[in-house]
C-alpha cells in the first residue's frame, strides 16, 4: 500500500461542483444514465424518471435539473477530474449556490446559459451561442461572481428541489 509523503500547503479555493457556502441547498439523487462519466460541476438534464445525462444539441431548457455536485464517495477519476461513474448514483443540486466553470468571460448578475453544443458540453455561459457553442437559458439562475473563460464562478440556482 502506498503511503502519502507529500502534502500541499495550500488548496484551491473551490472545485467544479462544490457547494459554495453553508446555506441550505435543494438536491436530488439521480442515476448517471449517460454513456460517459459526468464531471462534477456539469449541468445535467433529465433522463427517464430517475436518471440524468449531459445535455445534447437543441436540448429543451425545461429538461435541465441541476448541477452534478462534487462528492468524494463513488467517484471515478477521468483525465484528472472527478466524475460521477456510469450507472451509479450522484447528487444533483437543484437549488442553491454552486461553483462551475465559465465557458466565456461572465459578469456578476448575468443570466446563466447551459452549453448544449459540442464545445464545453454541460458547462455554463452568459449567451445563447450557435452551433458548437449553442446554449440555452436556465430560468431562475444567475452568476453570483464574474470570471474569465475557464475560471470557476459561482451560480445561483432557484429551481426548487
Amino acid at each position: 500500500m502506498a503511503v502519502q509523503t507529500a502534502y500541499a500547503r495550500e488548496h484551491d479555493v473551490a472545485y467544479p461542483g462544490l457547494v459554495a457556502d453553508m446555506n441550505p441547498i435543494g438536491n436530488q439523487s439521480k442515476l448517471n444514465a449517460d454513456i460517459v462519466s459526468i464531471d462534477f460541476g456539469k449541468g445535467v438534464v433529465t433522463s427517464g424518471e430517475d436518471g440524468a445525462v449531459l445535455p445534447s444539441a437543441g436540448a429543451d431548457p425545461s429538461t435541465f435539473i441541476g448541477v452534478a455536485m462534487r462528492e468524494l464517495n463513488r467517484v471515478t477519476e477521468t483525465d484528472g477530474t472527478f466524475a460521477a461513474p456510469i450507472e451509479r448514483d450522484m447528487t444533483v443540486v437543484t437549488h442553491g449556490i454552486i461553483w462551475v466553470l465559465a465557458t466565456e468571460t461572465v459578469v456578476k448578475d448575468e443570466p446563466v446559459f447551459l452549453r448544449v453544443g459540442a464545445t464545453n458540453l454541460g458547462d455554463f455561459s452568459n449567451a445563447a451561442g450557435t452551433g458548437a457553442t449553442e446554449s440555452v437559458e436556465i430560468d431562475g439562475a444567475k452568476f453570483l461572481t464574474g470570471g474569465a473563460t475557464g475560471e470557476l464562478v459561482k451560480i445561483s440556482l432557484g429551481l426548487g428541489g
